[in-house]
């Protein structure tokens, strides 16, 4: 049993002309092909994604990483265990990351961007004695690297100019 509780992505843009995009890219979080959150690879005060930049984009805690469980079984309502079979936030990954985790860019405009490299890093949440006879679940305090994507590849909702999604499979 895994479970995620922050991920980092570092998305950077090809440093040639017209790579760069002022259209939304999202990052759909997917487990054994399904969906389990759409991540926006935006700064609202940024313009992401120009030529030759990478971005760095954290999400942590229950406001951005949600408790979604794979192969835990949800407690029923009003019951509750010390400590919990479960995390109060984060993703399950009952049975790894590799060959189950997948990430899903899409481009959200017609404003090519040309992908270079995106990198993953998450930080786990594991069950850990707090004291000689108390366990918790604890986020790691570093980050681990997971994986980087190199293949350049255009996106846009033109389809002159390149593809509208693009999966980064984790093998």
């Amino acid at each position: 049993m895994m479970w995620i509780g922050s991920i980092g992505l570092v998305a950077a843009t090809k440093n040639v002309a017209d790579a760069g995009t002022d259209s939304l890219v999202q990052a759909t979080i997917l487990r054994n092909g399904t969906p389990i959150r759409v991540l926006n690879l935006d700064y609202e005060e940024l313009d992401d994604h120009e030529r030759g930049d990478d971005r760095s984009y954290v999400y942590s805690g229950p406001a951005k990483l949600p408790r979604r469980n794979d192969l835990t079984p949800e407690l029923p309502p009003g019951v509750g265990m010390i400590p919990m079979p479960y995390p109060g936030y984060g993703f399950e990954f009952s049975q790894g990351l590799s060959g189950h985790l997948q990430i899903r860019l899409r481009i959200n405009g017609d404003d090519m961007w040309i992908k270079d490299n995106i990198d993953l890093y998450v930080k786990f949440i594991r069950l850990r004695a707090t004291s000689f006879d108390t366990l918790a679940w604890l986020e790691d305090p570093e980050w681990t690297y997971i994986a980087s994507w190199n293949q350049d590849v255009p996106m846009s909702t033109d389809a002159a100019e390149g593809v509208t999604t693009w999966t980064l499979n984790l093998n």
